[in-house]
């Protein structure tokens, strides 16, 4: 009796083994993928696996595995993928066991007995998602796998009633056929050629909007006791505007100075002599029967020429005062500036020797007098007018 019992729990035993390693065996490999055209082998991690067992399990190189795997670290139930030579249109036989070959299927779904398939989680994947795919609910998802919750984690293996719906060919969507543009027949104008490629001009606005209103003309007469300061202040002007407006270069000014305040002196054109009238009376072309001018009562003496200022020591640079090569000491001459049409009246005190300076100059005044006349420039054509001398014995 003893030894009948003894016998039927060492059968029980081994029959608890058997069953726990084939549950064991059918645990670890759940899956072959395709790899190009080579079998990779899913392998789900149990107890007291490694790197070397499993290798030793598949009959592969324990580095070919952890270079596969990124040498991740090994716990119960991480997936790891086992790199193989074998064809993947082949059939495998797991290693150690004899037997019927088994086809392989496709990781994430492998056919079970009684109807289920055994899944493994991937990731973004639910609960609803995997019932649509399977044809199936959700409720019967989780009563299947005794599911709580809705909470899934990837790699998750579960078991799920159906198959999984075979996918739908994509239809192509029919692209409309657009028709190319008829080109638009141009319009003709009525442009010349010539004028074809040139750039349209702009209308020009209205004249009277365009031109803006001449600056009115202001002159100041200096008057005694007024200064630079005391004049620029009176029309709000600076000392150096002021200046540069009437060309002066220093503060020195003369009682009956104009000073320009706004705007421009009219602009005449260049100055060109008059030429002599024909002589239609015929005259007598002798000089020496000609009688002179103080005869009729006519003394007077008139010359257009360059006229220049300069700053001597010997003149006063604020008296009206000139230098002329005849005309007597003591000589009140009218000079006329016809840029300007400005005149002014000077004394006679001397005579200039001609040099660089004076070259080709008719007179020579000061500062004064040019300031008088409105000079722009230090050399300016200028006329003269003075009374002559009676030659008259």
């Amino acid at each position: 009796m003893h030894k009948y019992y003894i016998v039927s729990v060492f059968a029980l035993l081994l029959n608890l083994s058997t069953f726990s390693a084939s549950a064991e065996s059918t645990r670890d490999s759940i899956g072959v993928e395709n790899h190009n055209g080579k079998k990779l082998i899913v392998h789900q991690v149990v107890a007291k696996d490694t790197y070397y067992s499993i290798a030793r399990r598949y009959n592969v190189s324990p580095k070919d595995i952890m270079t596969y795997n990124d040498s991740k670290f090994l716990q119960i139930g991480v997936i790891v993928k086992v790199p193989t030579n074998v064809p993947f249109n082949s059939t495998v036989t797991p290693p150690g066991k004899t037997g019927k070959a088994q086809v392989t299927t496709p990781a994430a779904a492998v056919a079970t007995e009684g109807g289920l398939t055994e899944h493994i989680v991937q990731k973004k994947e639910n609960l609803n998602m995997l019932a649509e795919k399977y044809g199936t609910t959700v409720n019967e998802i989780k009563r299947v796998n005794n599911l709580n919750s809705i909470n899934l984690q990837i790699g998750q293996v579960l078991k799920i009633p159906g198959k999984p719906a075979e996918q739908e060919p994509v239809q192509t969507a029919q692209v409309p056929v657009v028709q190319p543009r008829k080109e638009e027949t141009p319009v003709k104008t009525s442009i010349p050629p010539e004028n074809r490629y040139k750039k349209p001009e702009q209308q020009p606005a209205k004249k009277e909007a365009a031109q803006e209103k001449p600056q009115e003309l202001v002159v100041h007469t200096v008057a005694s006791n007024e200064t630079i300061y005391s004049i620029a202040t009176t029309y709000k002007m600076t000392m150096d505007q002021l200046k540069a407006k009437n060309n002066l270069t220093d503060n020195a000014l003369h009682v009956g100075q104009k000073l320009l305040i706004r705007g421009q002196y009219p602009v005449k054109g260049a100055y060109t002599p008059a030429e002599s009238s024909a002589d239609t009376l015929k005259s007598i072309k002798d000089p020496a029967l000609r009688y002179p001018a103080s005869r009729y009562g006519l003394n007077q003496v008139d010359e257009k020429g360059t006229g220049i200022w300069i700053a001597d020591a010997d003149l006063d640079p604020s008296k009206m005062l000139v230098l002329h090569r005849t005309a007597p000491i003591g000589t009140v001459m009218k000079i006329t500036n016809p840029m300007t049409n400005r005149s002014t009246f000077a004394k006679v005190v001397g005579k200039f020797t001609e040099n660089e300076s004076t070259k080709d100059v008719i007179i020579v005044m000061t500062k004064a007098v040019a300031d008088a006349l409105g000079a722009l420039d230090k050399r300016f054509y200028c006329n003269l007018t003075y009374g002559g001398q009676d030659n008259e014995q």
